[in-house]
């Protein structure tokens, strides 16, 4: 209510708005909100003011401990997952699919795109029971998220596979070390090679080989499948065998990168009601990408 307000006010003022929504401003409120999420909020808006390698924190409600790069959109993950976006948790599961978990104290979640191991922590804050596998292909982000689940001591209930999921096994271009960003790489990536290298919090960005798993084949029997993938979904959500998925839960961001459609948002919705997810729940809806839950219903 607090967080409303305080948004209302400032896009009353339109100079203050501006002020806000400018980089520096948008900095400053990331950091303050990511600051309210940590145990050690101090250390935390410290490292924020200049560029620092991955520090390790305790997530204030949980104690599970993370580890972040600062001044890169690992922040603003961490805000997004933890409720620092506008104070709602982006991934707090909409009621039906809540009481359909509910009771399971031990789901399975199947993470395609473990990036840092964000929402594998929030998942473990929320289900400490669950048993999660996660799929990671950018080497960068593998290194933390291993690091995560080793801090944690979670190698019995949090496995990894190193690999990019697709409809397909082999192996594809990957667009590498823009961390959150990181996606399947396009001939646009290698125009833009040189610029990557060269802006900040980037400097690792190359296009690298990785190995592909085609997702159909593996185990898929799960209670909860969670997939961002930066534009890599759309080769799985126009295969025909989507229909036959075995996650009955699916919590998704999709990309208007690589969407074969003009309309993102309408294709993904469409694709998914014909592949049985009938109940849906949108949670953010832009231009480039949104997030939404979808479910079959009983």
């Amino acid at each position: 209510m607090i967080a409303r307000k305080a948004r209302r006010a400032i896009e009353r003022v339109g100079v203050l708005g501006a002020i806000v929504k400018s980089a520096p401003g948008q900095h400053v409120v990331q950091t303050a909100r990511g600051a309210r999420v940590v145990r050690e909020p101090l250390r935390f808006i410290a490292l924020q003011l200049r560029p620092a390698p991955a520090a390790d924190y305790r997530l204030r409600k949980s104690g599970l401990r993370i580890f972040l790069r600062h001044r890169t959109r690992d922040v603003h993950i961490l805000n997004e997952i933890f409720g620092g976006t506008g104070g709602r948790n982006s991934y707090e599961p909409p009621l039906a699919v809540a009481c359909a978990l509910a009771g399971n104290p031990a789901p399975r979640i199947l993470d395609l795109g473990g990036n840092i191991g964000l929402f594998g922590t929030y998942v473990l804050g929320r289900w400490p029971a669950a048993k999660i596998h996660s799929f990671e292909p950018d080497p960068t982000n593998l290194r933390i998220l291993r690091r995560v689940i080793a801090a944690n001591e979670l190698e019995r209930r949090w496995s990894v596979t190193p690999a990019a999921v697709a409809n397909h096994s082999g192996e594809m271009d990957f667009a590498s070390g823009l961390f959150a960003d990181s996606h399947l790489a396009s001939e646009e990536d290698g125009h833009r090679a040189a610029t990557l290298e060269k802006a900040p919090g980037c400097d690792g960005a190359q296009t690298i080989t990785v190995p592909t798993s085609d997702i159909f084949e593996e185990d898929h029997d799960v209670d909860l499948m969670k997939m961002d993938i930066e534009g890599g979904e759309w080769p799985i959500l126009t295969d025909p065998r989507l229909a036959g998925l075995k996650a009955n839960v699916l919590v998704l961001e999709w990309h208007a990168r690589g969407c074969p459609e003009p309309n993102a948002r309408a294709a993904t919705v469409r694709l998914l009601r014909t592949a049985g997810y009938t109940g849906l729940e949108e949670i953010e809806t832009g231009a480039e990408n949104g997030l939404l839950w979808a479910w079959r219903e009983v």
